[in-house]
């Protein structure tokens, strides 16, 4: 009974529409009306996405008699996805949670209430794994015929398939936080080592797809077929839907519920110890003289935020994302320019310059830098103590836009000039695509800054509600998203009668037009808003 309660409780706190939303839905129903349509909008835009992906893979591979092999490629990329919730999640819910202080007095076993935690973050896992199966199983029922046992044994062996890497990262990110628990930046060097993983698991896949032929997911089938025969679960989940065998089945329940208990058991120490060493906090002696040095609000403002981005995994590893990315691909077009620009113009056909390919790559990443649409939200219970302060409401919405723009757009302008040498842009190119990054962050910016003045959600036990799961978060990339696509449309129906150069400011003009008119709307609108919260 314990167990069942403490779900509820957890699943509550962590899921209910008020906490995704940061607001009652009942109360605001136009938000609520907005965010269920851009949901669907997603939704449908993965499934037709993915879909023809892997509908096209299912049949290439039934044409040579392997549809088989579409379950491994299920279970493999769904076990990736897992492991990326878990490593977004494990350390922040499991082994450095805020209500470690209230729970541990309580007379409730050490196991109830890890098995209780870990059963909740599955079930937010399963929804996802469970959504990103429905193109696999609707290519493998296409193709292979439809069964009803093969349909049964599909979803009962999906029920295992987080769970193996669930345990493994989760153990991961709990090493991780005992590691830098005994730094006094322990949150910074938990950040480096966490994107030194996903930055890993990247260039691994890279390596995988060779860019031989138009579907990448071709070019993993000989791996996929590799790790299939070597991790036993994706044997016996292949051979439990393909062929109804129930012994592969039982074995496959069997292994992955006997290592679940095993796991949550011999755990219970080191989560104990993790987060009592989480409620202390390191310092260090310095002889050093103290300087003060004066700035103005604005730059102290955003250089508050930058505290809180670093000292804040989640933020780094979500926001910081697109940048990183971006210097990578940048860095990597020096060395691999030639192969980069093959694969877009002779591998998929697209029949535009590198200029337009370069437009695409830095404005996708640029609009993954969405920290003003959150960071207003991240004061949480402290907004208080913010709105207090004698200063200007969009004095402060200045400081955390100043932020977004340290944070995108000097990589942005560094990506530009290290493309434009690897693909010989002329300098008019250059410094045309660097006035359109200018203006793409400054609108992505202020946009986000809109947004997060409209649905904040100052109600969180851990920033991940904030960062990944708000309502600001959702409508800032979405929105990000498609501001890049009026972009995409402006250029490409004006490129038809002016040239690539031409196209490219006017997506920029317009860019601007849009700058100028939420920035005023924030001057006027801030402070009235600003008074409304209430924390």
């Amino acid at each position: 009974m314990t167990y069942i309660k403490l779900i509820k409780i957890f699943f509550k706190e962590n899921f209910s529409f008020r906490r995704i939303l940061g607001f009652d839905y009942k109360n605001h129903k136009f938000k609520t009306i907005s965010i269920i349509i851009l949901l669907i909008y997603g939704l449908a835009s993965f499934l037709f996405t993915f879909g023809y992906i892997f509908f096209d893979l299912g049949k290439t591979l039934n044409q040579f008699g392997l549809i088989d092999i579409l379950l491994a490629f299920a279970f493999i990329y769904a076990s990736a996805l897992s492991i990326m919730f878990v490593l977004f999640r494990a350390n922040g819910y499991l082994f450095n949670y805020k209500d470690y202080q209230i729970l541990e007095p309580l007379p409730i076993s050490e196991h109830i209430v890890i098995f209780a935690k870990i059963t909740v973050m599955l079930i937010f896992i399963y929804f996802s794994v469970f959504l990103f199966l429905i193109p696999f199983g609707f290519a493998y029922f296409y193709f292979s015929g439809f069964n009803i046992i093969s349909f049964i044994f599909f979803l009962i062996g999906a029920l295992t398939i987080p769970i193996i890497p669930t345990i493994i990262f989760s153990f991961i990110s709990l090493l991780i936080a005992r590691i830098t628990a005994n730094f006094r930046k322990s949150n910074i060097l938990n950040s480096i080592i966490l994107f030194t993983v996903f930055l890993t698991i990247m260039y691994l896949s890279l390596k995988i797809n060779t860019f031989e032929d138009y579907n990448p997911l071709l070019n993993q089938q000989a791996f996929m077929e590799k790790i299939g025969n070597i991790y036993l679960p994706i044997k016996w989940f292949i051979n439990s839907v393909n062929s109804h065998n129930v012994l592969s089945l039982f074995l496959l329940l069997v292994s992955n519920i006997a290592i679940f208990f095993i796991y949550v058991y011999s755990i219970q120490s080191l989560v104990r110890k993790t987060n009592q060493k989480g409620l202390s906090k390191k310092t260090w002696k310095s002889n050093r003289a103290v300087i003060s040095k004066k700035h103005s609000i604005i730059t102290s403002i955003a250089a508050k935020e930058a505290k809180t981005f670093f000292n804040t995994s989640i933020y780094v590893l979500n926001v910081g994302f697109g940048p990183v990315i971006l210097l990578v691909l940048s860095i990597a077009s020096i060395f691999y320019g030639n192969n980069i620009k093959s694969y877009f113009t002779a591998d998929l056909g697209l029949d535009f310059g590198m200029e337009s390919i370069v437009l695409i790559i830095i404005g996708f990443t640029l609009s993954m830098v969405y920290s003003t649409a959150i960071s207003l939200s991240l004061e949480g219970k402290h907004f208080w103590v913010l709105k207090s302060l004698p200063i200007k409401a969009k004095t402060i919405m200045y400081g955390k836009m100043l932020f977004n723009i340290y944070l995108g757009l000097p990589i942005g302008v560094i990506s530009v000039l290290l493309f434009s040498y690897s693909f010989d842009f002329s300098l008019l190119s250059t410094l045309v695509i660097m006035v359109f990054v200018i203006s793409l962050s400054l609108v992505v910016t202020v946009y986000g800054s809109l947004i997060n003045l409209f649905v904040p959600k100052f109600e969180f036990t851990n920033p991940t509600e904030v960062v990944k799961q708000s309502a600001g978060a959702l409508f800032g990339l979405f929105g990000s998203w498609i501001i890049l696509v009026i972009n995409g449309l402006i250029f490409y129906f004006s490129t038809k009668s002016i040239s690539t150069n031409l196209g490219i400011l006017l997506m920029a003009l317009f860019n601007f037009i849009l700058f100028s008119i939420i920035i005023v709307f924030i001057e006027k609108k801030a402070e009235s808003l600003f008074i409304k919260f209430e924390v």
